[in-house]
Order: structure tokens, then C-alpha cells, then sequence
């Protein structure tokens, strides 16, 4: 997955690999996250796995912000209690 306006910087994935969260740099310094599922259609026109949004976030200074905002957010980021 790539994007115009940010660089990867961090990837967390759930156990299976069907869930991702992807911290992200900005050409403008600053960071967010976005978080996606996989999903599979099996339709004639568009058939295979595809990633699809979940979660968007606003902008943090530093990625590790973003991804402290992320993990109360996405469920299976969250610590067990």
C-alpha cells in the first residue's frame, strides 16, 4: 500500500494479517494513522483480496502519538485486562 502524501513510517497487524494499522509521515511533517481490514470479493468484475479503510485519523506531532491514539481505537490493539 502506498500513499501520495505520507510515508509509511510504522505497520501493526493483527495476529491473522487480515487487519493493519498503518502509522504514517506526512509531506508536511506531521503524522496519522489509518487502519484497514482484508477482505475478499468474488464477484467476475472485481474478484481477490483488497484492503479496505476503517479508521481515519486527525494529525499528531510525532507518530508515536498517533499510534497511542490508535490502540484504544482498534480492538484487538487493545492490552488485555
Amino acid at each position: 500500500m502506498e500513499y501520495m502524501h505520507a510515508k509509511i513510517v510504522k505497520v501493526l497487524e493483527n495476529d491473522d494479517g487480515k487487519e493493519r494499522v498503518n502509522i504514517l509521515e506526512r509531506s508536511d511533517g506531521l503524522f496519522e494513522f489509518r487502519s484497514y481490514v482484508e477482505q475478499t470479493e468474488d464477484e467476475p468484475y472485481a474478484s481477490g483480496p483488497y484492503w479496505s479503510p476503517r479508521l481515519h485519523s486527525g494529525l499528531y506531532l510525532s507518530a508515536e502519538e498517533a499510534e497511542r491514539d490508535a490502540r484504544p481505537q482498534v480492538p484487538w490493539l487493545q492490552s488485555p485486562t
